[in-house]
């Protein structure tokens, strides 16, 4: 799968702005609204990375990323949105991998993610890619830690 990675941008709002129609989708990731987009066009690269991916020109995930300024937390994915339309295709496997493989040519060994507890699809993703829990237990927001060292 040949998946050309570029920073979020203005243009692709509304084509990503229009998955969110889709009830599991939205129900896990969203609500989509323009606070967000504002949030990541003005967050420094320093602080985190929202990729688009593109897929022959198509628009096909958007995964975000967060690191802590003081290198002492792992990078934390917070989010991997892929084309309600294309679930289910190996597209959330291939750009986990490859965010996860970039950061590890960036000298980032270690990440965590956060998958809401009534999120199969969000664990089963991570799991794949190999994460692990870090506790059997949601935290009080209802979140499952998962980490991941390589």
């Amino acid at each position: 799968m040949n998946l050309e990675f570029e920073p979020f941008r203005e243009e692709y709002y509304p084509e990503y702005a229009s998955w969110f129609a889709d009830p599991e989708l939205n129900r896990h990731l969203g609500p989509m609204d323009k606070d967000w987009l504002d949030a990541v066009l003005s967050e420094p690269e320093s602080a985190g990375v929202t990729w688009a991916v593109f897929c022959r020109a198509e628009l096909v995930a958007v995964v975000e990323t967060v690191f802590d300024p003081h290198n002492q937390l792992p990078a934390a994915i917070t989010a991997v949105a892929t084309k309600p339309t294309l679930r289910r295709q190996g597209i959330g496997t291939a750009v986990l991998e490859h965010i996860i493989a970039l950061h590890r040519s960036r000298g980032i060994a270690e990440h965590v993610a956060y998958v809401s507890v009534d999120n199969p699809a969000g664990r089963r993703l991570v799991e794949k890619v190999g994460f692990s829990p870090a506790a059997s237990r949601p935290n009080e927001h209802g979140f499952i830690e998962f980490r991941l060292r390589r």
